[in-house]
């Protein structure tokens, strides 16, 4: 009997966890010295991005490669300048937005930021789908100057810094 109750207290927990969803994006952000430009590439998962252009511009739009890309292309530029920022030197750049394609459960989205000639210092602000998902985590590696970096940047700790001064 006392197994029987435990299995019933215990079950429903071990379920609840596994249901529980995870918010985490990765984005791999590369300095190009000779092509004095930063390159980055994020993914998203398309139903966390789908959710935030949802919330935030257009409740019709599906995240999709059916879907009218024109159209959820420009919501991604508007959205990314809102809730990436890049600033090089203690200037903040801005990112263009080149493309994206859609792998698995995520979006994979292409920006860059153009004419770097050199880097100082660096910082990166992602809060991205932290306006819909509080628990967001963002996870960024960076490669700069030969140097590699990562920062889980979290709601709390949105910012990252880096300085290549001596």
């Amino acid at each position: 009997m006392k197994k029987i109750i435990l299995l019933l207290v215990v079950a429903p927990l071990i379920m609840a966890a596994s249901i529980h969803k995870y918010y985490l994006s990765v984005t791999d952000l590369n300095y190009n010295e000779e092509a004095q430009s930063i390159q980055i590439i994020t993914r998203l998962f398309y139903d966390d991005l789908e959710a935030v252009i949802q919330e935030r511009y257009d409740t019709d739009v599906v995240v999709d490669a059916a879907s009218d890309q024109e159209e959820l292309d420009k919501y991604l530029v508007k959205y990314f300048q809102k809730k990436m920022l890049i600033t090089v030197n203690g200037e903040q750049r801005e990112m263009n937005f080149v493309g994206k394609k859609y792998e698995d459960d995520y979006v994979v989205c292409y920006l860059e930021v153009l004419d770097v000639t050199a880097i100082n210092t660096f910082e990166i602000e992602s809060t991205l789908l932290m306006d819909v998902f509080p628990d967001q985590k963002n996870m960024v590696h960076t490669t700069i100057a030969g140097k590699k970096k990562s920062f889980l940047l979290t709601a709390a700790n949105a910012k990252g810094l880096l300085n290549f001064t001596k």
